[in-house]
């Protein structure tokens, strides 16, 4: 069974005020009516909660959507890990596909009266993984953003442990009669992320500004479902207490809200076509080119930078801090180097401004040492972080290991795809199952057969395919497109050694690091460099730097969509000429296990997997995800770094390479001293950064 969120975050049923009723009837015309009428996309959460709830439910269509969803989760790399994980695993276990088949009863039992009530189910099985490469977006999340309050988190000093705050900065003491930090720290349970301090950050609003200029709040402001709080009400040290209304927001105010009852509603969601947006992370080979399209300005708060990539991919600055002269940062918000919006040569222009940086701090500029800002990065195109790497250690062989999960499906889909010229297909080729293509992980090594390559090998008790790196170097780097400096096919990546000694290099995180920037990370602490993980929960202990998804790849749903009806033409194709490539008993079976087009189901459904796990070169048998890591240095955020987010560059540096001491970490310099409220004398006042709720709940002592 899955586990049970409600069980796992234990204060969520005393946060919640009660269980609402509909308020009257007919609330989705009440709803239509006032948006009519004034254009205002906020309504009570109570009255968009019950407009959801009048929505019918249809058994017999959610039943076959669960059997065919099933199909597609097949593809999730760790589903049997997920169930039985490691004791220092820092998430629970979770049997997803054993909690579709205890929804799939409840469906046919009659226990849902609401499509709504489905899709929540569902929502809070996949999100429970903390996987952010397993993602489920329900149709009704097309509907409502509900929304609290956004808050912050911070420090004295960036050591003591944080008690909140509030304008006029008197100590928040709790939140709907539960300890603030407990109540935040048992809602963050809903984030995407492994670790529970990269959950915690996730929730508050540490950073007003990320380091590519967006605007950021913290995700206690927004979800897609009621959490069963109709208000939040907060009391303070001093004994005055505060409520703040949950709303709901209609998402697309651009598509009128005409619907005047459930039935109307569930019509226009649940039976209108809804694809799934493609999110694979490989890359693919492109020219440069030039554009013209608007760039956006330095990022906002930050110092003037140095260098930049012109949007902000990567930003460098010299910081003016006493006692950091010698020091050059390097900012990489994020590795999303292609994409909408954004022109073909960013990935080469990305990992040629980073070898500029470091070139001109270094040879030019006497800088020694530099601080990696990758706080709030998410990850992006995988070649982006090999890129990365190879301009720090340049020359080198990258070591890369992932395997697939093995299950029926796959290994049909990996059959047709290498019988006999197959693997010349475009699509075959994009997702890296022609055998001719692979490489092991010393990028020598090949592999003979399809059989070779799938196994099943079993590996932490998952069964999985053979260790595969996750690019043939040799063939898939490309001095233009993809630039990575290895055996000197780097084009203007050229540098022959490393710019600065790997005990001169800091990666600063605020333990969201995901995906691509957990590979980066990951290959940079194998060599030596110091890690500074800052915010998570108010208590002194280590902290992960990398706390986000650590699997190498995601798949959209459509990509996995693709590779089953790719894989099915072909085997149309081959029984068409006489020549069939699977035998009658497995085309049966292969009907059965393979993925139905999503158009084809009978609800709309939108999605993504986490389809490759990643290993290192000193454990290849467990996935990284679940190996717990430590930061070398745990710091808190303070009231400074708000408004000028370049103050964690000096509390990095002055902790790791200066006298500072740490609150927690896996170096010696660690106070783990309790916060002293006799040291609290700030008395400040709101700086206006709040969201449309109008509060700034500051964790923390003192916002200047």
């Amino acid at each position: 069974m899955y586990r049970d969120l409600q069980k796992r975050a234990g204060v969520l049923a005393i946060l919640a005020s009660g269980v609402f009723a509909a308020t009257s009837t007919g609330p989705c015309a009440q709803i239509a009516k006032s948006y009519a009428s004034n254009q205002d996309p906020n309504v009570s959460a109570d009255l968009a909660l019950g407009c959801l709830m009048s929505m019918p439910f249809d058994s017999k269509a959610a039943v076959t959507w669960i059997d065919e969803y099933t199909k597609y989760l097949q593809f999730q790399s760790d589903l049997e890990i997920l169930e039985n994980s490691p004791a220092t695993y820092p998430s629970t276990n979770v049997d997803l596909l054993g909690g579709l088949q205890s929804i799939r009863t409840k469906a046919i039992s009659g226990t849902y009266k609401s499509q709504y009530q489905f899709d929540e189910s569902i929502q809070d099985l996949i999100t429970s993984a903390n996987d952010g490469h397993l993602r489920f977006f329900p149709s009704l999340a097309l509907c409502w953003r509900f929304g609290p309050l956004t808050q912050v988190c911070g420090s004295v000093d960036a050591v003591r442990l944080a008690k909140g705050l509030t304008a006029p900065m008197s100590p928040l003491a709790y939140i709907n009669n539960i300890g603030a930090a407990q109540a935040l720290e048992s809602l963050s349970v809903y984030q995407n992320l492994q670790d529970p301090d990269a959950r915690y950050n996730a929730m508050v609003n540490n950073l007003v500004i990320d380091g590519q200029g967006n605007s950021l709040g913290g995700l206690f402001a927004q979800d897609t479902v009621w959490r069963g709080a109709e208000f939040y009400n907060f009391t303070f040290a001093n004994g005055t207490s505060q409520q703040y209304t949950v709303q709901a927001q209609i998402r697309n105010p651009a598509q009128p809200f005409n619907f005047t009852d459930g039935n109307e509603l569930y019509t226009f969601i649940c039976t209108s076509t809804q694809s799934s947006t493609t999110t694979s992370k490989r890359s693919t080979v492109v020219a440069r080119v030039d554009t013209s399209s608007s760039t956006p300005s330095a990022p906002a708060l930050y110092p003037v930078p140095v260098m930049k990539e012109a949007y902000n991919t990567i930003v460098g600055y010299y910081p003016d801090d006493a006692g950091l002269e010698d020091v050059a940062v390097l900012g990489v918000p994020t590795f999303e180097t292609s994409g909408s919006n954004l022109p073909d040569d960013v990935l080469y222009n990305f990992a040629i401004t980073a070898e500029w940086f470091v070139q001109n701090a270094t040879q030019k500029d006497g800088k020694k040492k530099i601080i990696i800002d990758m706080q709030n990065n998410g990850g992006g195109v995988v070649v982006s972080g090999y890129a990365l790497l190879s301009v720090f250690f340049p020359n080198e062989t990258i070591y890369s290991g992932t395997r697939f999960r093995a299950h029926e499906a796959m290994d049909f889909i990996g059959t047709i795809f290498n019988y006999g010229n197959n693997s010349d297909n475009s699509t075959v080729s994009r997702y890296g199952l022609a055998v001719n293509a692979l490489v092991q992980p010393d990028q020598t090594s090949t592999f003979q057969n399809w059989d070779e390559v799938y196994g099943p090998y079993t590996e932490a008790g998952i069964p999985v395919s053979a260790l595969m790196a996750e690019f043939n170097f040799a063939d898939e780097a490309n001095p233009v497109s993809n630039p990575i400096n290895i055996d000197g096919e780097g084009g203007e990546l050229n540098a022959r050694t490393p710019p600065f000694a790997p005990e001169n290099i800091i990666i600063l995180t605020d333990g969201r690091c995901s995906s691509t920037c957990t590979v980066f990370v990951d290959h940079m602490v194998s060599k030596g460099v110091k890690t500074v993980a800052v915010g998570g929960r108010p208590r002194a202990g280590v902290m992960q730097a990398i706390g986000g998804v650590k699997g190498s790849e995601v798949l959209g749903l459509t990509d996995v969509e693709s590779m089953a009806t790719t894989a099915a033409s072909l085997l149309a194709d081959s029984i068409s000429s006489g020549s069939p490539i699977l035998g009658d008993k497995n085309q049966a079976r292969f009907s059965e296990v393979n993925p139905i087009p999503l158009t084809k189901f009978p609800m709309p459904i939108s999605g993504s997997i986490n389809y490759l796990n990643t290993y290192t070169a000193y454990d290849d048998t467990t996935p990284t995800q679940f190996t717990y890591e430590a930061a070398n240095c745990h710091i808190f955020y303070t009231a400074e770094t708000l408004y000028k987010p370049s103050t964690t560059w000096a509390l990095a540096a002055n902790s790791t390479w200066g006298s500072a001491q740490c609150v927690g970490g896996i170096q010696a310099n660690t106070d783990l001293g309790e916060y002293d409220e006799n040291n609290e004398t700030t008395t400040s006042t709101s700086s206006g950064l709040s969201t449309a709720l109008g509060l700034l709940l500051a964790l923390g002592s003192g916002l200047s």
